[in-house]
């Protein structure tokens, strides 16, 4: 009997034993998982995490949110994906930062070039952020007048242009078909003249007046591409300067106040061109004073109305199918050259300032074609 009793006391024993060594492996065992949950996962992983809440939060129009968790990814301080520069970039844009928007998308296209997989939609994102940087800076301008005198002018009567790149062509889808397509162009800084050259600057130069309507403060008129030509050359040579007519590209940016979304000079209000320019409603069939209309936003007068300027490129009707992104300077030799900016009798359409004319570069028959110089930096 005490036998008996023994051996169950014994097999309880190891039965016993057996059961905590069995708890205590299974515990060992599940411990690292415990600490495994505590522990934060790698930061390319946690970078995952949130750049994929981030794209969510664009998906929703989260902007806000969305750069918050690009900024959080960044503070991880670990490379990250390339697109990572463009997306930020873009939701920057839509948060209303414009300037940063600018920086983190310029740095997208640093590093990919023009080979990048989205180089064009990382282009038409700068052309935005930049044209809604520029506006945010006018709103907070008290007026027109302020801006005049704030805009950096030099001592021969030019404006500096700070250059930049802008979708150029009929953004508003109102003009004729040698305005499409719509396409991206960047122009380097340069200067324009404050007003159109004036009769007795030409006279200072030539010796004589060919305007039809003599007034020495009223835009010299009735002048060819070549007589200009031959103006410019002699002004050259006696100042020492290198001016030229502006290239159309330069043209519209400048009357566009930098490229911004102006579909007249100065304004989007068709009622509102009659402030900054002398045109078929109001000039009483005759040009007039430059500088008697309000500048646009960059100082620049008359750029529409008074008298059409004259560019320095060849025109050609279909050059914006094939328009270099990179100041373009027009196409090769062709029969007219390009006039921008609307006259003195023309109608609200032909002084918008995607709009395009062309003319004989050896007529000079007309009262209402004029030209500013331009130079570059």
């Amino acid at each position: 009997m005490q036998t008996t009793v023994t051996k169950y006391v014994v097999r309880s024993v190891i039965i016993c034993v057996f059961l905590l060594v069995v708890m205590i492996t299974t515990h060992g065992a599940s411990m690292p998982v415990v600490f495994a949950q505590d522990k934060e996962p790698p930061p390319d992983i946690q970078a995952d995490i949130l750049i994929n809440s981030a794209k969510n939060d664009m998906e929703a129009e989260r902007w806000k949110d969305a750069a918050i968790s690009f900024e959080k990814a960044m503070n991880l301080r670990i490379n990250l994906p390339v697109e990572f520069h463009l997306l930020y970039g873009k939701v920057l844009l839509k948060a209303g930062n414009y300037d940063d928007a600018l920086s983190s998308i310029s740095n997208y296209l640093t590093l990919v070039g023009r080979e990048g997989e989205y180089f064009e939609d990382a282009i038409t994102l700068i052309v935005e952020a930049k044209n809604k940087f520029d506006e945010e800076k006018l709103r907070t301008t008290k007026s027109q007048h302020q801006l005049t005198k704030t805009a950096r002018q030099a001592e021969d009567g030019m404006v500096f242009v700070k250059g930049g790149c802008f979708d150029m062509g009929d953004i508003f889808n109102t003009g004729d078909s040698d305005e499409k397509p719509v396409h991206t162009v960047c122009v380097d800084n340069f200067y324009l003249g404050r007003t159109e050259v004036t009769q007795k600057q030409w006279v200072d130069i030539t010796g004589h007046n060919p305007s039809k309507f003599q007034c020495e403060d009223c835009p010299v008129e009735r002048v060819s591409w070549n007589d200009i030509t031959d103006f410019i050359k002699k002004l050259n040579e006696r100042t020492g300067m290198n001016y030229r007519l502006p290239t159309e590209a330069e043209w519209e940016y400048a009357a566009r106040s930098g490229g911004l979304k102006e579909q007249w000079v100065g304004a989007n209000n068709v009622e509102k061109i009659g402030e900054y320019a002398w045109y078929g409603l109001n000039a009483e069939g005759s040009t007039h004073a430059v500088a008697g209309k309000l500048p646009n936003a960059i100082g620049l007068y008359d750029m529409m109305g008074n008298v059409w300027e004259w560019c320095s490129d060849w025109y050609d009707k279909h050059y914006y199918k094939i328009h270099p992104s990179k100041d373009p300077h027009g196409h090769s030799e062709d029969t007219n050259h390009v006039l921008r900016g609307g006259g003195w009798r023309s109608k609200d359409n032909g002084l918008r300032t995607t709009d395009r004319n062309s003319f004989d570069p050896t007529s000079r028959k007309f009262s209402d074609i004029g030209f500013r110089l331009a130079r570059s930096q």
